[in-house]
C-alpha cells in the first residue's frame, strides 16, 4: 500500500483453536499506539474482548476506550464493512478508524474473506488486505498441521506469529521454524510469548520481500511439506505486460485449486515503478508499487505456493512474457 492510498488497510488475524488470536487481539487493542482500530468479529463471546476496554455496546457495536470499536459480522462481510463506513465522518474530516481487523475462526481458511476484497467493488475500492497474520501454537503446531485449513492458513500468511515460543526447547522451535518457512518462504516469522508481538511487527507485514531475503526453496511435488510446496521464479528481463497478464491468467486457469498463493515484484517495461503481485487460488492483483531506484538491478521475483507445482511450466511461462 502506497503513501496517499485513500482506502482504509486491512489485516486478517487468523490461526488454529488455541493458538492465541484472543490474546494477541486483546494486546493489540490494549496499546493502540494513537491508532484507532475497527474489528471485525464472528461473535463477542467467542474472541472476549477484554472488558476493562469496553465503554458500551449494543447488538452488533462495542465501544472501546481508546477510541477503538468491534462489531459482529453475522454473516454478510460486505454489510458489515459497509456498516463501518456509514459509522463515520465525511470523507474531508478525521476518520473514526485508521485500520480495520478481521479476526477469523480457529477452523476457517482465510482466502474467502480474500475473494471478498477482491472481487465485491463496493468493498475494493475502500479497503485493501495489506497483511494476513496467522497465529501458530508452538507447542501443538505439528498436530495442528494436520488438518487442511490450518496447512492453508500458514501457506496464506504474510506473517507468521509463533506463539507460546517459551513451551518449546530450541531444537524443537528451530524445527518447527523450519517446516513453517517451507510452507511459507514468503511469510516472516516472528516469535511471541502470550502474544507479545511488538505492533509494529504487525503492521510492517505484507509487503513482498526480495528473493535474496526468502530462506532457500526447493523444488517440492507430492513429498512436499503437509502437501504444500513453494518455489520462487526470477526473470531479469523486463516483462510485457499483456503477455504477463496472459501467463498469469493461464497459469491460475491451469493449475486451478492446485495454486493457494503466489506473490512477488513484477518488472514491467516502460513502467518506472514495481508491479506488486498478490494472488489467491484464481484472483490476483497487480498495482503500482515504489518506483526504482536509479541504477539500481531491476528484476521479476514471484513466490509461489501450492500443490505439485511444476518449477518448469511456469518458469517457460515467465521467459516468455518477456518484452520483444
Amino acid at each position: 500500500m502506497l503513501p496517499g492510498d485513500p482506502r482504509t488497510p486491512v489485516t486478517i488475524l487468523t490461526g488454529w483453536l488455541g493458538a492465541g488470536k484472543t490474546t494477541l487481539l486483546n494486546r493489540i487493542l490494549r496499546e493502540p499506539r494513537g491508532l484507532r482500530w475497527a474489528v471485525l468479529v464472528n461473535e463477542f463471546g467467542e474472541v472476549g474482548i477484554d472488558h476493562r476496554l469496553v465503554v458500551r455496546s449494543d447488538e452488533q457495536t462495542v465501544e472501546l476506550s481508546n477510541g477503538c470499536v468491534c462489531c459482529t459480522v453475522r454473516g454478510d462481510l460486505v454489510e458489515a464493512l459497509a456498516r463501518l463506513r456509514r459509522r463515520r465522518p465525511p470523507w474531508f474530516r478525521r476518520r473514526r478508524f485508521d485500520r480495520v481487523l478481521i479476526e477469523t475462526t480457529g477452523l476457517a481458511e482465510p482466502a474467502p474473506l480474500l475473494r471478498t476484497f477482491l472481487v465485491e467493488a463496493g468493498v475494493s475500492a475502500a479497503y485493501v488486505v495489506t497483511s494476513i497474520v496467522t497465529v501458530v501454537d508452538a507447542a501443538n503446531a505439528h498436530a495442528a498441521l494436520m488438518e487442511h485449513a490450518a496447512q492453508e492458513q500458514t501457506a496464506l500468511a504474510d506473517l507468521i506469529v509463533l506463539n507460546k515460543s517459551d513451551l518449546v526447547d530450541a531444537p524443537a522451535l528451530k524445527a518447527l521454524r523450519d517446516r513453517l518457512a517451507a510452507l511459507n518462504p514468503a511469510a516472516a516469522i516472528a516469535e511471541s510469548v502470550r502474544g507479545d508481538l511488538p505492533l509494529e511487527d504487525l503492521l510492517a507485514a505484507g509487503a513482498p520481500r526480495a528473493l535474496d531475503a526468502l530462506p532457500p526453496t526447493h523444488d517440492h511435488g507430492e513429498d512436499a511439506h503437509d502437501g504444500i510446496g513453494s518455489l520462487s521464479l526470477r526473470c531479469d528481463a523486463p516483462l510485457d505486460e499483456l503477455k504477463a497478464k496472459l501467463w498469469l491468467d493461464g497459469a491460475v486457469r491451469l493449475l486451478g485449486p492446485r495454486l493457494i498463493r503466489f506473490k512477488g515484484f513484477l518488472h514491467l517495461a516502460d513502467r518506472p515503478y514495481r508491479g506488486v503481485l498478490q494472488g489467491v487460488y484464481e484472483l490476483y492483483t497487480v498495482e503500482a508499487g515504489l518506483p526504482w531506484v536509479e541504477g539500481e538491478p531491476r528484476s521479476s521475483e514471484i513466490v509461489f505456493i501450492g500443490r505439485g507445482l511444476d518449477r518448469g511450466f511456469l518458469q517457460r511461462g515467465l521467459t516468455a512474457a518477456a518484452a520483444n
